[in-house]
């Protein structure tokens, strides 16, 4: 069985070895590295030299999501993983994939745990959070709305691809939390591997997992797009169109919230007037916001 990895990069990518090298230490001959460089020939260049069995795409210059796009398109692999260029995956990690697959072949999303590390004083690594049992890593929309979508955790069958399609360049933000939805919405049958395959580097340039203070994380604006055009579809089951209402709500909280904090009170006013406007049940479905909050600080099983 192949495993495919797919790895976007830029020129600023500093971690990009030490995620190549967690693909090396895999117990495992038949891997196929893709990395999608969005930067200079230089890179590329000493990217070759140092890890001469990396498949190097040529990104088009378009983030992060088209050059996991533009990786996914090329993958060959049966299951296919994505990681990022600053995180690790976890030795060991596709030896227990496939011993896992061979048991339950029906199963199409293998999904591992997760932690959360950064550099502490002396140079190690700290963990930072854990994230793992199948109550915290279920792909389930509590999880996935909520929480970390896992994307970097799980092993993806080609063929889910195949049926709900390829990461949406237009939530460029956002994509691994869009791409999972549509995965829970078709019911892809998902199980837990029962470790923890990936550790994802808290950092200050990340763009999702820092400690940065006054931020106005821009996909939150993109989670309200997102539950737009599953509300705006006639054929979402009623039970999801509670729950995206109610992210919807919590969602635009959280945004008028961080740009409150980023002294844009004026236009935090404005997006409350207008979510009240717009729908006045608004009210009633935004304190939901607290139970998304407990879902994100749960302690690890």
């Amino acid at each position: 069985m192949r495993i495919s990895v797919i790895t976007p990069t830029i020129d600023t990518a500093i971690f990009v070895n030490e995620a190549v090298a967690s693909v090396g230490q895999q117990d495992y001959a038949n891997i196929e590295h893709i990395v999608v460089h969005d930067g200079g020939d230089d890179f590329i260049a000493r990217l070759r030299s140092r890890h001469p069995y990396l498949k190097i795409l040529r990104g088009q210059g378009n983030g992060a999501t088209a050059a996991a796009k533009l990786g996914l398109e090329a993958a060959t692999g049966e299951f296919i993983f994505w990681l990022n260029s600053d995180d690790r995956i976890v030795s060991g990690s596709i030896a227990c994939l496939l011993r896992q697959a061979a048991k339950k072949s029906s199963i199409r999303i293998w999904t591992g745990g997760a932690r959360v590390f950064t550099a502490a004083s002396d140079g190690t690594d700290e963990t930072v959070r854990l994230v793992t049992g199948r109550a915290m890593t279920a792909m389930n929309l509590g999880n996935v709305f909520d929480d970390l979508p896992l994307v970097t955790s799980r092993f993806i069958h080609r063929s889910v691809i195949a049926e709900i399609g390829n990461f949406d360049p237009t939530f460029s933000e956002s994509s691994d939390r869009e791409f999972m939805l549509r995965a829970v919405v078709a019911g892809i049958p998902e199980d837990y591997l029962g470790m923890v395959v990936s550790e994802l580097r808290m950092h200050e340039g990340s763009r999702t997992i820092h400690r940065k203070k006054n931020w106005i994380p821009p996909y939150l604006a993109e989670h309200v797009r997102i539950a737009d055009s599953w509300l705006n579809n006639s054929a979402l089951p009623a039970d999801m169109r509670v729950f995206f209402r109610r992210w919807r709500a919590r969602e635009s909280l959280r945004l008028a919230v961080s740009l409150w904090r980023a002294g844009k009170r004026g236009e935090a006013t404005y997006l409350l007037a207008g979510e009240i406007a717009r729908d006045p049940t608004w009210l009633l479905r935004a304190p939901s916001v607290v139970t998304a909050w407990r879902r994100r600080h749960r302690a690890p099983e």
